[in-house]
């Protein structure tokens, strides 16, 4: 499920509990996805009155993002 940010740089994020991953999809096409997300921090995110805000709480904790290679036009097939 993709949920709206409300943000200049980030159109939208999802959670995929399986594996713990975060993913934030940026205006500009890019998908960065954050490994090893615990669901209690996404639901911090889901909670926050201030998305943007609690993402980069959650994205600050020094693990390295990976880039992934989709566009804005392909995330009805991600989700």
């Amino acid at each position: 499920m993709l949920v709206p940010i409300e943000s200049k740089q980030i159109a939208f994020c999802s959670y995929h509990e399986e594996g713990g991953i975060l993913q934030l999809y940026y205006h500009t096409g890019e998908v960065v996805t954050y490994p090893s997300v615990g669901k209690a921090e996404y639901q911090s995110i889901l909670d926050s009155t201030n998305r943007l805000d609690a993402i980069v709480r959650v994205t600050n904790r020094g693990q390295l993002p990976v880039v992934m290679d989709h566009s804005l036009t392909q995330m009805g097939e991600l989700a």
